[in-house]
């Protein structure tokens, strides 16, 4: 007996029909397709086929055939109907009890993504990676053995995370690519790169187009967007890194910003090896700053730096003595 689908949808949900919602990378049409090996079509010249609504994305076909071959003629049941021998199915519908729970309204949709979930990371454990229960993880992303997808975290996507990678907190990485060894906690990847041995976070994002080389750091409240920070280099903390190509071993110091936007475009930013970059300083792009150059803390860089340049641009302070009280309130 054939087994066939008809788009059939029983509600909405922010513009998608219900057999088009996702399940962790599979719509619900996919799962019911794959999981049944289905056809798509017209039945009318079948003589014995059932016809499923999309509604049972994870049923099991040796479980639909079951429950049909213990049904005599032909019949309706709640999310599809059965035809033997060309006649049409009778008006009475039969419960489906044996086929399990189906999505026919909105309610019925966390359970079927617990369920994904749930199959999801089975598969990914039986190749040796340790998803612990509460974590996401997309049916398409590879996740190698030895990593660790802690509770909490979601790994979407075509997403790659490496042999021995750990990704713990409410981490979100999508379609993004975590090398081995490397740690992700609490931050946001987004179709981004980090190589081997890496760390990101706590509250670090990188946006799209945003890669980090094996040994780099990305710590606390770091934003990266269509950036590449080469081998070995760190922003350790509170900066914004947008359009600009960083060489490797460079220290990007805590409130750095590189200035990409001049109100009508954006512009880039290049630098190269072995720079120090000290904190809360401005980098005004467009700009290159060459190996081994050295800025100074609190400069806002508006020129090119040559190799092995050293750049301060502070204002000096002006201390006047014994001058702070006249800044109080007055006791009264």
């Amino acid at each position: 007996m054939k087994v066939f689908l008809e788009k059939k949808s029983f509600f909405e949900f922010r513009g998608q029909r219900s057999y088009e919602l996702d399940l962790l990378g599979k719509s619900v049409w996919d799962c019911m397709k794959e999981s049944l090996n289905a056809d798509e079509g017209d039945v009318s010249n079948e003589e014995d086929a059932v016809v499923l609504y999309p509604v049972y994305p994870f049923l099991e076909r040796k479980t639909l055939l079951s429950y049909i071959e213990e049904q005599e003629g032909s019949y309706f049941f709640a999310g599809g109907y059965v035809r033997r021998g060309g006649k049409p199915p009778q008006k009475s519908r039969l419960s489906s009890l044996a086929l399990g729970r189906g999505l026919f309204s909105l309610s019925d949709l966390p359970f079927f993504l617990s369920l994904a979930q749930e199959k999801s990371a089975q598969e990914h454990l039986s190749r040796g990676a340790l998803i612990e229960a509460g974590a996401r993880v997309s049916f398409q992303a590879v996740i190698e053995a030895g990593a660790i997808i802690r509770c909490g975290a979601q790994v979407l996507g075509e997403s790659f995370v490496g042999r021995d990678a750990e990704i713990a907190g409410d981490s979100i990485i999508e379609n993004s690519k975590i090398g081995a060894g490397s740690v992700v906690l609490s931050s946001i990847l987004k179709d981004s790169s980090i190589g081997t041995n890496c760390t990101v976070g706590p509250f670090a994002y990188l946006r799209a187009g945003s890669e980090a080389g094996d040994g780099c750091r990305v710590g606390d409240f770091v934003e990266i967007k269509n950036s590449t920070l080469d081998e070995g280099t760190k922003a350790a903390h509170l900066a914004y890194i947008g359009d600009a190509t960083v060489g490797k071993r460079v220290n990007i110091g805590c409130g750095v910003v590189f200035a990409n936007f001049d109100g009508r475009k954006k512009h880039r930013t290049i630098v190269g090896d072995d720079c120090f970059i000290g904190s809360n300083c401005n980098l005004i792009a467009p700009i290159e700053i060459k190996d081994h150059a050295f800025l100074a803390a609190g400069t806002t860089l508006t020129q090119d730096l040559e190799k092995n340049d050293f750049c301060i641009g502070r204002a000096r302070e002006c201390v006047k003595p014994n001058r702070g009280a006249d800044y109080y309130p007055k006791k009264s």
